[in-house]
């Protein structure tokens, strides 16, 4: 099939002749192939990936742990299968794949980064929460939830409390009047931004959220704006 020309391996890959025609390529990161799965008497045989490798045309026949990698076994392609999925195994293919693999990497960081900011995260504006949703995978209902429930909390019992004093007397949090005030407003925005990520599945920003949100870019110009992209440094003209 290569004539004299020994096929060479690609990125970080090992490569060796097997009898038949076969080749093994061990990987040490899973490239997604799909092995050969064997006819049996109820189902019908299905080949495994077809694999493009420099211009030469092979089934995946196997696929086996190897270490920390993979062990992928290779035969020549039958004319009586069909292709259905070609995947190319070349230089740009496994720079391709690389690149794919650190981008999730920095995606899945970034997403742990936010769950465990939520507090502080969800409260920005819903645009902003909704885009790392798209970008991190982030559920920006999530992010919502967790941030306004501690405040929904304490805005229920400051509520509660004004309720009681107001009544009885009785002082159940000792906290200026003030305080339990503002704490009555949170329970109502609190209630409100529960409801929209409970009930809707999406994000809803506090209004000290949105505060926040637009210091922070006028501070920075370049930050980009809820639900856009980043700003131009230089209006239009």
């Amino acid at each position: 099939m290569y004539g004299s020309r020994m096929p060479s391996p690609h990125g970080r890959d090992r490569a060796a002749p097997a009898d038949g025609g076969r080749w093994t390529i061990v990987s040490p990161v899973t490239k997604g192939w799909r092995r050969r799965r064997p006819g049996t008497r109820t189902t019908a045989e299905h080949p495994g990936t077809a694999v493009d490798w420099d211009g030469a045309l092979f089934e995946v026949v196997a696929a086996e742990p190897a270490g920390s990698g993979v062990r992928y076994t290779l035969a020549p392609w039958e004319d009586r299968h069909t292709i259905r999925v070609l995947e190319p195994y070349d230089e740009a293919s496994e720079t391709r794949r690389a690149r794919e693999r650190l981008d999730a990497r920095q995606r899945s960081g970034k997403r742990r980064l936010l769950l465990l900011l939520s507090p502080i995260a969800g409260h920005l504006p819903a645009e902003v929460q909704e885009r790392w949703e798209q970008e991190y995978d982030a559920p920006a209902s999530l992010l919502t939830i967790v941030s306004a429930l501690p405040l929904f909390v304490f805005g229920f019992l400051s509520a509660f409390s004004l309720a009681i004093r107001a009544i009885t007397g009785v002082v159940l949090l000792p906290l200026p009047e003030k305080v339990l005030f503002f704490g009555v407003y949170l329970f109502v925005e609190s209630g409100f931004r529960l409801s929209v990520g409970w009930s809707e599945g999406r994000g809803a920003g506090s209004a000290a959220g949105h505060v926040a949100w637009e210091i922070a870019r006028r501070l920075r110009p370049g930050l980009a704006p809820a639900g856009g992209p980043p700003d131009s440094p230089h209006p239009p003209a």
